[in-house]
């Protein structure tokens, strides 16, 4: 039997049928729901061949559907007016090394270290840190596990030393950072508990950032879900991803939750933080699914329609690293059709060129600075200065060792360190373009919430054109240079 994959059937230009055989052929599917069953049907452009249709995102766009080579072969010939695209993937940026080749690779004569971590205050356990050793860091060799309730862990380390030691934190902890480290049968970390009086990057620049609620800057994250915290203003979203519930919007993980509170958490210290754009409203379009790491084309798309529809004026994506796809670039230049400024993350590669989506036209690229002494010694973020380059004008600041940078850079965030809400109630720190990304999303929040004029334009290209330009006219040049930080840093005194 022919093997059958899932495609995405758009008109053959654009994301939408407005007249003639695309909008009658699209209009003649069902408008299926991914939860409900699928509908089988021959379809006269795939030469009758039979395909499933799992999802419609409009009668007149886009739907995925389920079909043989043949058929999409037929649906992508020059007599049809549609096309066919392949699912493809994208990935959430993350900063973090990882083991190659399992975590136990190259464990000749190893030894068992039991690694204990301790609140550095209370001496109290610490359950649910992730550690990671490399005893080899180039080959990325070593072992990780994860503490228990008593705060302990077990790895298996081959030679005399760990290289690089990581230690990731549950909520409410910095992270730790060791080198060059005997391998002893029993080893131990402490953890410094967060102080959300404690100055990092965000509010080193952003503490006293201006925005005004009532002219009605929407909001739109497009992540692993928001919420729930009580220091959001989530007004709303979709679930995107095929299979599950549409109002399923929640964070399946805590990545989506950490991005929203950096645009607009409305806490206050000691109990709680400010984002850039404090209350801002934030609709949640979650596009990866639960247990995965990975967010398709589709669910991107789907998710970007739906958020000009629901009017959004700024849209973040912090996520990437995928192939070029031209789905997800017509995706963006559809968004900048309507009116709305696209923020992405520019991936963590470590100085690689700008991943996809970031890296196509009508994209804001942010690439992530950081600046020492807005995160304790001992941390994690301390692994993410390299220099150069480094600030000609402030030589604290630095980009970080994980950030991409290119050509396509458009702007530089702060992201390292930087510390935010965390599903349900908690807060964090978290590094890399992923939350560079957000500070960007907040800070254009804010200029354009002053902004009435460019807020009340007809919501099609020259909108969004005006407020990637209020963006870039309000930033500020930190002296990385072009391909590091294209236009600057979002200016703190205008923002």
């Amino acid at each position: 039997m022919a093997v059958s994959k899932q495609y995405i059937l758009l008109p053959r230009e654009g994301l939408r049928a407005d007249f003639g055989e695309a909008l009658e052929s699209l209009a003649s599917l069902p408008g299926v729901v991914s939860t409900e069953k699928p509908r089988l049907l021959s379809f006269g452009y795939a030469d009758g061949r039979e395909i499933r249709v799992l999802d419609s995102v409009a009668e007149n766009g886009p739907k995925l559907i389920e079909m043989d080579a043949a058929a999409a072969s037929a649906v992508n010939s020059t007599r049809s007016p549609l096309r066919a695209y392949p699912l493809v993937e994208y990935d959430r940026p993350d900063p973090k090394p990882r083991l190659l080749g399992g975590s136990r690779a190259g464990l000749a004569a190893a030894t068992q270290v039991t690694m204990t971590v301790t609140n550095a205050q209370s001496g109290g356990a610490v359950a649910g840190a992730h550690i990671v050793a490399f005893t080899d860091f180039a080959r990325r060799q070593g072992d990780e596990g994860r503490t228990d309730s008593t705060g302990r862990t077990l790895l298996n380390l081959s030679g005399g030393s760990i290289e690089r030691l990581y230690c990731y934190p549950p909520d409410h902890y910095w992270s730790a950072y060791r080198e060059a480290l005997p391998i002893q049968p029993t080893m131990a970390l402490s953890l410094e508990p967060i102080d959300l009086t404690f100055t990092d990057c965000v509010r080193h620049y952003y503490a006293n950032s201006r925005f005004t609620p009532d002219t009605g800057v929407l909001v739109g994250v497009i992540d692993t879900g928001v919420g729930p915290h009580p220091h959001l203003n989530l007004v709303g979203g979709r679930n995107t991803v095929t299979g599950e519930p549409r109002d399923d919007f929640a964070d399946g993980d805590i990545h989506g939750t950490h991005v929203a509170g950096l645009i607009g958490a409305n806490g206050a210290p000691p109990d709680g933080l400010r984002g850039v754009a404090p209350g801002v409203p934030i609709r949640s379009y979650r596009v990866f699914g639960a247990d995965s790491s990975g967010a398709t084309n589709y669910a991107i798309l789907k998710a970007m329609i739906l958020a000009a529809n629901d009017g959004c004026d700024i849209i973040n994506l912090s996520l990437g690293g995928g192939p070029f796809d031209d789905i997800v670039r017509e995706a963006v230049v559809d968004a900048r059709n309507n009116g709305m400024l696209v923020v992405v993350a520019a991936g963590n590669d470590g100085r690689k060129p700008v991943n996809y989506p970031a890296a196509y036209a009508g994209a804001t690229a942010v690439s992530a600075m950081g600046i020492e002494g807005t995160f304790p010694t001992g941390t994690v973020e301390e692994s993410d200065i390299l220099r150069p380059p480094n600030s000609n004008h402030f030589p604290q600041e630095f980009i970080a060792a994980f950030s991409n940078m290119g050509s396509q850079i458009m702007v530089t965030g702060l992201g390292v360190g930087a510390l935010s809400t965390l599903p349900p109630d908690g807060y964090g720190p978290m590094s890399g373009t992923s939350m560079a990304a957000p500070v960007v999303a907040g800070a254009a929040v804010c200029l354009l919430s002053r902004d009435p004029a460019i807020y009340g334009m007809q919501r099609d290209p020259d909108r969004s054109i005006a407020i990637e330009r209020l963006l870039q006219t309000n930033c500020v040049k930190r002296g990385f240079g072009l391909v590091y930080e294209g236009f600057g840093l979002p200016d703190p005194a205008t923002v």
